[in-house]
């Protein structure tokens, strides 16, 4: 009988930490699985790290030459033999729960096409990575920012079949952004609010060498996310949307006005053409209105008075402590 998952791993010279991941995979709790390796062209020791590994669930398969992440993963979508398959990545290192967890929840919530899990970073800094766990959160979150770890998920391979879904083989970087926000047109996505995922942090990670790379197709996605709402976003629009998505807000009034236009237009354009649930992105707009006017508390007041116009300010804690804070500016400057 096929396993009921294939963990996939996509693997380029990484033998210095392959073994780690390999042993974290085959630890699993949940036993029946398949761990599918493509060995995308390594020159390093990583052949010989695979050929010491003797347990029967591991297959391993090498690209003559190399192809690329995006294009061996979806190799190794069509060598998959399981119903789910987990995402795995060759250096990072899988708790033993974490495939029992996620199978458990995709059975019980057979709308749910890929499931992440929360992550515990490890190497050059850690911290505990939270995502949102809910489909309408998870979607309303994907028009800023990938919110499902790629090397934590399980993906159902009847959702991918029945809308014909691969990774986008033009895209070097952020092709999962690409996949999850494509994915979610059809069927939920969702988190699990524990950490099931150590992730490396290093400076040879794809998302660290190529910085930039990975920005420009994470604006790609962005701009597909926000054409299906039916807008037509300007380079300047697409500028204030990327300041938005990465919360690295200017600290001007100036910037306020622009960012207050472009949300509440955001979500102007999903009355006329509703794609997302509204109270959902209501929650998600609101949440950057509030980051961005307090960046720029400095002004005092009129930060505040800039804030309260918006239809997205919403009372809460946060809220009070950012009227607070421009008081005290106001006094200090007044």
């Amino acid at each position: 009988m096929p396993p009921e998952i294939t963990v996939l791993m996509s693997v380029h010279n990484g033998a210095a930490t392959l073994p780690e991941a390999l042993a974290g995979a085959l630890a699993q709790t949940w036993r029946d699985f398949e761990l599918l390796v493509i060995d995308d062209g390594s020159t390093d020791a990583t052949p010989e790290m695979l050929s010491r590994f003797t347990d029967p669930r591991l297959r391993v398969v090498r690209n003559e030459r190399n192809l690329g992440l995006t294009a061996s993963l979806n190799r190794g979508l069509a060598l998959a033999q399981g119903e789910y398959i987990a995402r795995m990545d060759a250096d990072d290192i899988s708790l033993p729960e974490r495939l029992a967890r996620q199978v458990r929840f995709m059975k019980s919530h057979p709308e749910v096409a890929v499931c992440g899990t929360w992550v515990q970073t490890f190497g050059e800094r850690e911290e505990v990575w939270r995502f949102p766990s809910k489909h309408e959160e998870l979607r309303c979150e994907m028009l800023f920012e990938n919110v499902l770890a790629h090397g934590s998920v399980m993906l159902r391979c009847a959702a991918l079949e029945a809308h014909d879904l691969r990774y986008d083989e033009r895209l070097v970087r952020a092709q999962d952004y690409d996949l999850w926000a494509r994915l979610s047109r059809h069927a939920a996505l969702a988190n699990l609010p524990e950490v099931l995922l150590r992730y490396r942090l290093h400076a040879g990670q794809a998302g660290a060498a190529d910085g930039a790379g990975q920005q420009a197709t994470a604006q790609q996605v962005r701009r597909m996310q926000l054409e299906w709402l039916g807008l037509a976003p300007s380079e300047s629009d697409m500028a204030v949307h990327l300041t938005l998505s990465t919360w690295q807000f200017e600290a001007g009034l100036e910037f306020l006005g622009r960012g207050r236009a472009w949300l509440e237009g955001i979500e102007e354009a999903n009355w006329r053409a509703p794609v997302y649930p509204a109270r959902a992105l209501r929650r998600a707009l609101a949440r950057r209105w509030l980051a961005a006017a307090r960046a720029a508390q400095r002004h005092g007041l009129a930060a505040w008075r800039a804030y309260a116009a918006s239809r997205l300010a919403q009372p809460s804690l946060t809220a009070v402590r950012f009227y607070l804070l421009c008081l005290r500016a106001e006094a200090r400057h007044g």
